[in-house]
């Protein structure tokens, strides 16, 4: 057996080999593809809008690689200038010289690992090679592209052109708003006419969430669970996140529809600013009302009477029952607390019922779905925030928090491209002109077709025909010429 194996690789390394091998050839074919396309491109453009200036090299980092090509430069008669292939194929995502499947992995694997062992999986599972910044450069400019759009679904909500993207029908909306306490980076100064720099301590700040749902679904296990639920979260004041909220679920659900809104929250005055804003019906959270009488009061026996006079949803017994505990408290600590719980109770005396309790009749709901009490924010909160960016020692910057919350929000709830995948845009996309140097400029610039591109042969001509070239063959032959974008008339 020993004189079998030796010269044999074993399969762990002969796997590895081949995968690169395979990643080689992968981007072999993606370069030829790429270039026999731009060839296409060049020869059945509207040569009056668009005027050949050269050829520039580029770069794209895919899931076999990095993959070098060239491209035509054009300038517009319009006027700037352009790549047509990029514009054709969107080779670009929305984060630099990055194919959309590797950004695509990129971003989700950071919704759950460190960018340190996001980027090491990348390295060790694709043929591309990235550094935890390079991970971490990718998820921001993710969150900026997020943060675009939802500056143009805000100015189309302004403008009154959201009512027909919602295409949600409910009768009732339900929604739960929450904080979630983050850590943040020390900030590093510059002390004036001090050349030493000090870091100076921040500390945590709240992150305002929010979730909208229809109701409840029974899955196949019995269990029951939110359905067509949306989730939002952002730093920032408090007007500022009603009002992006309240875009998105104009944006998701059809309001128009919607008869009845239920707003769930632990009291707080933001929370009150945004029910009065839009006009719901506000409710104070079970979960928080029953923490402050289990935290407040040590005798269980007065724990029992509070939440016997809750359930007789007798408010006045409730705050009597209080005020007599405060009385007969003994030391200072107890009393204190009692009062903090019943200034709590009275503070939130008109939501302090939920609106089952109230009795508040709701309209039918559609099939498949039930009402049932609130009160899932505190649950949600560790799925879409609390596992991520908190209990791993970790800190964040405002701007960073921010991206990574509304990327946890959409993928954990309606995806990262269902909300904005149905915008329209605002204007034609456009790319950055890039100058033009003596050097970079053609030796000949003419007019016309350029008709070397009639005689051009399809990719993978001369190369070793295997069934995965023949199949990307097969399908260039299908698809006609006339069929890409940016050709003449189009």
């Amino acid at each position: 057996m020993t004189t079998i194996s030796e010269g044999l690789l074993n399969f762990k390394t002969f796997e590895k080999k081949l995968f690169e091998t395979m990643c080689r050839v992968a981007r072999e074919e993606i370069a030829q593809y790429l270039e026999w396309a731009d060839l296409c491109i060049k020869g059945v453009r509207d040569n009056q809008e668009y005027r050949h200036k050269d050829n520039r090299s580029t770069t794209v980092k895919t899931i076999f690689g990095e993959v070098p090509f060239s491209r035509g430069y054009y300038k517009k008669r319009s006027g700037g200038y352009t790549f047509l292939l990029d514009e054709a194929l969107d080779i670009f995502g929305n984060c630099g010289l990055a194919s959309e499947n590797l950004i695509e992995q990129i971003v989700i694997d950071c919704t759950e690992k460190s960018y340190r062992k996001v980027a090491a999986g990348i390295c060790n599972n694709t043929g591309q090679q990235i550094s935890a910044m390079g991970a971490w450069n990718i998820v921001q400019r993710y969150g900026e592209s997020i943060g675009h759009k939802e500056a143009r679904l805000q100015e189309l909500y302004d403008s009154g052109s959201t009512g027909h993207l919602g295409n949600i029908p409910t009768p009732v909306l339900f929604e739960e708003f929450d904080d979630v306490w983050v850590s943040r980076q020390h900030e590093t100064r510059r002390r004036k006419g001090s050349p030493k720099r000090k870091r100076r301590k921040i500390g945590k700040k709240p992150m305002h969430v929010g979730m909208a749902y229809t109701g409840w679904e029974q899955s196949k296990d019995g269990k029951y669970g939110a359905a067509d639920k949306m989730a939002y979260a952002s730093f920032g004041n408090s007007s500022a996140f009603i009002s992006a909220f309240e875009t998105l679920l104009h944006n998701y659900y059809d309001m128009d529809r919607v008869e009845k809104r239920i707003t769930n929250g632990d009291g707080e005055s933001w929370i009150r600013t945004s029910s009065e804003t839009n006009d719901t019906i506000l409710q104070l959270d079970p979960y928080h009302r029953n923490r402050s009488v289990i935290t407040s009061v040590n005798r269980k026996a007065d724990k029992q009477e509070i939440f016997k006079a809750l359930a007789e949803k007798d408010i006045e017994k409730t705050l009597s029952t209080i005020s007599e505990l405060v009385f007969e408290a003994e030391g200072e600590k107890t009393k204190e607390k009692l009062i903090v719980l019943y200034n709590y109770f009275e503070s939130n005396r008109d939501i302090l019922l939920t609106w089952k309790e109230r009795g508040i009749e709701l309209p039918t709901p559609r099939k498949g779905i039930t009402y049932r009490n609130m009160g899932l924010m505190e649950s949600n909160n560790c799925c879409l925030i609390t596992q991520r960016m908190k209990h791993r020692k970790g800190s964040w910057s405002e701007k960073g928090a921010n991206h990574m919350a509304k990327i946890l929000c959409l993928h954990n709830t309606v995806g990262l491209d269902s909300i904005f995948c149905s915008l329209p845009e605002s204007e034609e996309r456009g790319y950055w002109p890039e100058p033009l140097s003596a050097s970079k400029s053609p030796e000949h610039d003419g007019k016309g077709y350029g008709a070397y591109w009639l005689y051009a042969e399809l990719p993978f001509e001369q190369a070793f025909k295997t069934s995965g070239r023949d199949a990307i063959r097969n399908m260039l032959r299908l698809k006609p010429l006339s069929q890409l974008p940016l050709l003449r008339g189009s």
